[in-house]
């Protein structure tokens, strides 16, 4: 028996991260905060090709002892673009896809899904590859499959700073939020293919709300470079490391790639 098998599970939450190129977890101890185990998988980019993308995720759960064992408390967290935040009393679950076909061309292998944001009396409703979804499932039935930028508008939420934006950079896309206060004034995806356009957007979103970079707060997240950063810094006089205050790694690296696993989703 391996040690890794021998780690009790009683009060520990499995959170994945699932990427184009990647899939990342952390195992946490719901009651200490601390975080038992780590691990990152990089794959190819496959493009469109949702099932391609879900044999590759299911490759990685073969290799990964850890993930095929049951855990009560599972969140999975999957890069997708293909989400838009709605008042909830103007919320109707039958029209969830209605409303995301218009902002966005769902594919039929898209799993629509919706989720409350009830500190802002919003509904994120989002869309999710099914063959993906599917291929986690085998292992993980109490899973809950959200979008990942649910746990970083959580955290967005719960910061202090008036003027503050939060940046969610991947190879693919980049997420944006933007608040004043409680006021939430933007939260969009962008398509990119490179740290230059996924800066344009941030600065041109500011510009947008005639926000002023220079006492703006901003926290970033994700597949960043030391040099992504010291562009950041060069415009940002505060630039943070999204991260939790407790779960925290000894390196920006690992911050920028597994602080995030550490946010709430959800209150239970």
């Amino acid at each position: 028996m391996s040690a890794i098998s021998k780690i009790p599970q009683a009060h520990h939450r499995l959170s994945i991260h699932i990427g184009v190129n990647g899939l990342s977890f952390v195992v946490e101890d719901t009651q200490t905060h601390e975080c038992l185990l780590w691990r990152n998988h990089s794959y190819s980019f496959p493009g469109g090709d949702y099932n391609e993308w879900a044999k590759e995720v299911g490759h990685v759960f073969q290799r990964e002892e850890y993930l095929q064992k049951r855990f009560q408390r599972c969140h999975v967290m999957i890069d997708t673009p293909k989400h838009t935040l709605i008042p909830s009393n103007l919320f109707q679950p039958d029209q969830a896809l209605e409303v995301l076909n218009q902002l966005f061309q769902t594919a039929d292998l898209d799993e629509v899904n919706y989720f409350t944001v009830e500190a802002m009396n919003a509904t994120c409703i989002y869309a999710l590859p099914a063959p993906v979804i599917a291929t986690v499932f085998k292992h993980q039935h109490k899973a809950g499959f959200y979008a990942s930028v649910i746990p970083l508008l959580r955290y967005i939420m719960e910061r202090k700073e008036y003027s503050r934006a939060l940046m969610h950079f991947t190879p693919s896309h980049v997420d944006l939020i933007l608040m004043q206060g409680d006021r939430l004034l933007l939260c969009n995806s962008y398509a990119i293919d490179r740290f230059s356009t996924a800066f344009y957007f941030l600065n041109f979103a500011l510009k947008q709300w005639q926000l002023n970079p220079r006492s703006l707060s901003l926290f970033v997240s994700g597949s960043l470079k030391p040099a992504h950063l010291k562009q950041l810094c060069s415009f940002f006089p505060s630039v943070t490391v999204a991260t939790s205050q407790w779960g925290l790694f000894p390196t920006e690296a690992l911050n920028l790639q597994y602080g995030p696993h550490f946010f709430p989703v959800c209150v239970s």
